[in-house]
C-alpha cells in the first residue's frame, strides 16, 4: 500500500514538473520566435510563463527533499560520529519540518484569501487562488518527504547511520 501511494506521489511530482516546464519553455521559445521573426507577441505568454515556472520550482523543491538536495552539510556530518550526525540530521530535519508546515499553513491562508477577493490574473483570467495552490501542495509534499526522512534517521542505530543512505532516497 505505502509503495503504491509513493509511486503515485512520485509520478505526479515528476509530471507536474516536467510538464510545467515544458509548456513554459514552449511559450516562451514560441513567443521569442513571433517577437523577433513576426514582430508580434502574445499578450499572456509572459504571464503563463511565470505561473508555469513557479509551479515547477515549487514542486521540484518538494522532490528535492526526497532526493536529499536540500540538506547540504555533508562535509560536516561525514567528519563526525555516526551517533552525533544522526542527531544534527534529526535536528536540521525537524526545523526544517516545523518551517515547512508552516508554508503549508501559509499557502493554505493565500489561497483561500485570494479565493475570497476572487482575484484574478490579468492576461489569463485564472483564479489567483488556483495559481496559488502550487504552495500548499508543494509545501505538503516536501513536509511528507521530511517526515519520511526523520522516520528513517530515528529507526537507523546510531553506529550504522550513513547520511548518504538516508538523504539519496527512500
Amino acid at each position: 500500500m505505502f509503495d503504491k501511494i509513493e509511486k503515485t506521489k512520485d509520478i505526479l511530482v515528476t509530471s507536474v514538473m516536467m510538464i510545467t516546464m515544458s509548456i513554459a519553455t514552449l511559450v516562451a521559445f514560441t513567443n521569442v520566435v513571433l517577437r523577433y521573426v513576426f514582430n508580434m507577441s502574445l499578450v499572456w505568454a509572459g504571464e503563463l510563463t511565470s505561473y508555469l515556472f513557479i509551479w515547477s520550482a515549487l514542486f521540484g523543491a518538494a522532490y528535492g527533499f526526497k532526493i536529499g538536495m536540500h540538506i547540504g552539510v555533508t562535509a560536516l556530518i561525514q567528519a563526525i560520529r555516526p551517533k552525533v550526525a544522526k542527531y544534527i540530521l534529526t535536528v536540521s530535519l525537524i526545523i526544517t519540518l516545523i518551517f515547512m508546515i508552516i508554508m503549508v499553513k501559509w499557502g493554505y491562508d493565500l489561497v483561500m484569501f485570494n479565493k475570497m477577493i476572487g482575484q484574478v490574473s490579468v492576461d489569463l483570467g485564472i483564479p489567483f487562488w488556483v495559481i496559488y495552490l502550487c504552495v500548499p501542495i508543494a509545501m505538503a509534499i516536501a513536509v511528507y518527504e521530511i517526515l519520511v526522512k526523520i522516520i528513517q534517521t530515528i529507526r537507523t542505530p546510531g553506529e550504522d547511520f550513513h547520511y548518504e543512505t538516508i538523504m539519496k532516497g527512500h
